[in-house]
């Protein structure tokens, strides 16, 4: 079944040849979850993005949401989401604000000492430029931590991550791309358990988002801090 899982994750990184225009990012994701009881937990997570070839900081995106675990296993999330970018220009620097609701389902759950994870989100979208475009997105997402050399239990040790997540228009595609498929994104990383609180990651991202005038791919090396408390 893992082979399976990991086959799925990685087929979409071969779907997307045809991108037309090339980038190289650099990204820093930082995730913290804080146990509030039993039953419901406090997600957060901020993500520093730069521009083309490293040149500059030019996205920042702040995510909160109350979680609400319906075992140890499953769980549901309620919202929101801040993302500012920051262009460049020939004229100045052009700023685009986008707000998100979004409601999530999250099950977790292992095979052996690996770790897997699916997870569907549905996001409402407000983007402003020049005026305010709405639009729903749905994300579907897969990730697997498989131990390389780490303790029985999985609390401390080297190990390899894998996920994938496709993005889907699935509400005013025509404002955001005319087109169902918006994005997917494909990540590998080596990793570092320090404890079962604190995980450390750096890994290689490819990103293809379809938009009005062709498709980009991007290659983005990415450094990731999770959190547990």
């Amino acid at each position: 079944m893992l082979k399976k899982i990991t086959g799925f994750i990685l087929c979409f990184a071969s779907v997307t040849a045809y991108a037309q225009t090339n980038e190289t990012q650099g990204w820093f994701f930082i995730t913290h979850q804080q146990k509030l009881s039993s039953k419901f937990d406090l997600l957060m997570d901020a993500q520093l993005r730069t521009a083309n070839k490293f040149d500059y900081l030019n996205t920042l995106l702040l995510r909160g949401a109350l979680s609400y675990n319906f075992n140890k296993k499953h769980s549901a999330a309620l919202g929101y989401a801040y993302k500012g970018d920051w262009e460049h220009e020939t004229e100045g620097t052009a700023y685009t604000l986008e707000r998100r609701l979004y409601q999530q389902y999250l099950y977790n759950f292992k095979i052996h000492r690996t770790e897997l994870s699916a997870r569907a989100r549905l996001e409402q979208r407000w983007i402003k430029e020049e005026n305010t475009r709405f639009s729903q997105r749905a994300r579907a997402f897969v990730s697997a931590q498989i131990p390389l050399m780490a303790d029985t239990g999985f609390t401390r040790g080297l190990y390899t991550g894998i996920q994938n997540e496709l993005f889907l228009n699935v509400q005013h595609k025509d404002r955001v791309n005319h087109s169902l498929f918006d994005q997917n994104r494909s990540f590998v990383s080596l990793g570092y358990r320090w404890s079962k609180k604190i995980d450390t990651e750096l890994g290689y991202m490819y990103w293809f988002q379809k938009e009005l005038d062709g498709g980009f791919r991007r290659n983005i090396l990415q450094v990731m801090i999770t959190t547990k408390f």
